[in-house]
C-alpha cells in the first residue's frame, strides 16, 4: 500500500483590494455618468445615474490612490456641471409660461438658478491645475491646437470646460441684469480666470467687468480684491488705481488713508499722463493743504486740456485761498502773505481764462464769474481797511486806498450782476451787490436790491 504524499498547502497572503476598489469607483463614476448623458440625449434625464456617479466619484476623491489624479477631478467637474445643467433646464421650463422672449428667459434663468453645483465644478478645474498640471496642459493643448488630439473622455471634459466658461459669462450677465452685483463680480472674474486657464490668454474685458460690478456692489473688499488682481496681472488701466483709491478712502481710517495715497502714487507712476488720476492727486493735495503740489498738477492738466474751465476755476481758487489765508477750524482771517498782490493777480488771471472758455455748464460758469467778482470785492475791501505804516502818511494813504477800493468795487459789480443773471434768486450774490452799490454811492440800485432780497421766500 502506497503511502499518500503529503500535500503542502502554501498559505498565500491576500493582495490588498482597496486600491483596486478605489479605481473601480472611478470606473463606476465613468459608467454612471455616461449612462446619465445617454438619458439626457434621449430627452429623459435620469438623476438616479447621476447620483450614482456622484457617490462613486466622491469616494474616489478621498482615497490616496485616486484623489490627486486629474481624471478623478475631471469626472467630478463633469458630474457637478451636469447637476447644474439639470437645475438650469428646470428653471428654463418654469419660465416658459411667463417669459416669451427666449433671450430674456435665458438671462432670468441664469440669474435664478442656484450655483452650488456650478461652483463645485469650477473648483475642480482649479484643483486639476494644482494636482495634475500635465493633465491640464493636455487639455489646453487640445483646445488651442485641435481637439482631435484628445481622447474621448478628455474631449468631453474639454467641452464641459469650454461650456463652463461661456456659461460663467452668461451667469455674470444674468446676475448683473438682476442687480446682484456681488455675484456678478464673482462670475465675471471666474469667466476671466477660466479663459486664462484654458487658453493662456489674459481676459482683460471680463476682469474689467468684474471690477465694474464690484464697484456697483459697494463691496469694498471685492473692489480692492478684483482691481488689485488686474494691477498684479499687469493688465490694469487708470480706472483700477482710481477705484482702489476711492475704496480705501471710503473706509475712513488712518491706515486706509495711507494705503489710498500709496495706490494713487503707483497709479500716477504707471499712468503719468492720465487726467483723472492727476485730478484725484490734486484733490488729495488740496485736502492736505499742499497748494504748490496741487498747482503743479493743475498746470499740467491745463496743458493737456486747455479748454476745461474746471482746471482754471480750481487754480484760481487756490491762488485766492493762498492770498487770503484763514485759520483752520475757526475760519478767522490771518495776515496777508508777503506776495499777496502777486497771488491776487494770479487768481484773477485764471478766473478770467476760465470765463473765456464760455462753459455750457451753468454751475462752472457761475462759480468763475462769482469768484472773480468776489475777488475784486475782497481786494477793494482790503484797501478800504488798510492802515498806513506811518502816521504822517495817513491822509495820502487813505486817499490812495479809497481810489483803489472804489476801482475794484466797481470792477466787482458787473461780474456779480452777471452771476445773478445765471442764478436770479441767489441771496449771497444779492447781498454782495447791495453792499457794493452802497459803497459806490448807487443808492437807487442799493434800494432796488434790498427790495429784491426782502421779496425772497
Amino acid at each position: 500500500m502506497h503511502s499518500m504524499k503529503k500535500i503542502t498547502i502554501l498559505s498565500l497572503a491576500l493582495l490588498p483590494l482597496f486600491g483596486f476598489s478605489q479605481k473601480t469607483k472611478v470606473q463606476t463614476a465613468w459608467r454612471a455618468l455616461n449612462d446619465y448623458e445617454a438619458t439626457v440625449k434621449d430627452g429623459k434625464p435620469d438623476l438616479v445615474y447621476l447620483n450614482k456617479a456622484k457617490d462613486a466619484i466622491d469616494a474616489a476623491l478621498v482615497h490616496e490612490d485616486t484623489k490627486n489624479q486629474g481624471k478623478t477631478h475631471a469626472y467630478k467637474a463633469r458630474i457637478s456641471y451636469a447637476f447644474y445643467q439639470y437645475s438650469l433646464t428646470q428653471e428654463l421650463k418654469k419660465l416658459e409660461a411667463t417669459v416669451p422672449d427666449k433671450n430674456e428667459r435665458a438671462m432670468l434663468a441664469y440669474g435664478n438658478t442656484p450655483l452650488t453645483d456650478f461652483e463645485n465644478a469650477n473648483e475642480e478645474l482649479g484643483k486639476i491645475k494644482d494636482v495634475d498640471p500635465k493633465f491640464m496642459e493636455t487639455i489646453q493643448e487640445g483646445l488651442t491646437k485641435g481637439t482631435s488630439m484628445l481622447g474621448e473622455d478628455d474631449l468631453k471634459f474639454a467641452i464641459v470646460a469650454q461650456q463652463m466658461k461661456m456659461e460663467s459669462a452668461n451667469i455674470a450677465q444674468g446676475k448683473y441684469k438682476a442687480k446682484k452685483y456681488d455675484e456678478a463680480a464673482d462670475y465675471f472674474y471666474k469667466t476671466a480666470f477660466l479663459n486664462t486657464m484654458l487658453y493662456k490668454v489674459k481676459d482683460t474685458a471680463n476682469f474689467y467687468n468684474a471690477c465694474v460690478a464690484a464697484g456697483k456692489s459697494k463691496n469694498t473688499t471685492k473692489i480692492l480684491d478684483y482691481n488689485k488682481k488686474m494691477i498684479d496681472g499687469k493688465i490694469a488701466s487708470p480706472y483700477n488705481y482710481e477705484a482702489m483709491y476711492n475704496a480705501y478712502l471710503s473706509k475712513q481710517t488712518v491706515a486706509d488713508s495711507s494705503s489710498a495715497r500709496e495706490i494713487l502714487k503707483k497709479g500716477r507712476t504707471a499712468f503719468p499722463s492720465d487726467l483723472s488720476l492727476m485730478n484725484k492727486e490734486t484733490d488729495y493735495f488740496l485736502a492736505a493743504n499742499k497748494h504748490q503740489e496741487a498747482l503743479n498738477n493743475l498746470k499740467a492738466s491745463i496743458e493737456k486740456d486747455p479748454t476745461n474751465p474746471v482746471f482754471y476755476l480750481i487754480t484760481g481758487q487756490i491762488y485766492d485761498a493762498m492770498a487770503n489765508p484763514k485759520e483752520k477750524g475757526t475760519g478767522k482771517e490771518l495776515p496777508k502773505p508777503a506776495n499777496y498782490e502777486e497771488l491776487i493777480k494770479n487768481a484773477e488771471s485764471y478766473y478770467l481764462k476760465g470765463i473765456e472758455q464760455k462753459s455750457t455748464n451753468k454751475e462752472y460758469q457761475y462759480n468763475l464769474i462769482f469768484n472773480l467778482g468776489a475777488l475784486y470785492n475782497n481786494y477793494g475791501g482790503y484797501y478800504q481797511t488798510r492802515q498806513p505804516e506811518k502816521i504822517t502818511d495817513a491822509a495820502r494813504i487813505a486817499k490812495e486806498n479809497e481810489t483803489i477800493s472804489q476801482e475794484y468795487f466797481k470792477k466787482a459789480i458787473p461780474y456779480l450782476e452777471q452771476a445773478l443773471t445765471i442764478k436770479p434768486d441767489d441771496r449771497p450774490t444779492m447781498i454782495a451787490l447791495r453792499k457794493l452799490y452802497m459803497f459806490t454811492k448807487q443808492d437807487d440800485k442799493a434800494k432796488e436790491m434790498n427790495d429784491k432780497i426782502k421779496g425772497l421766500k
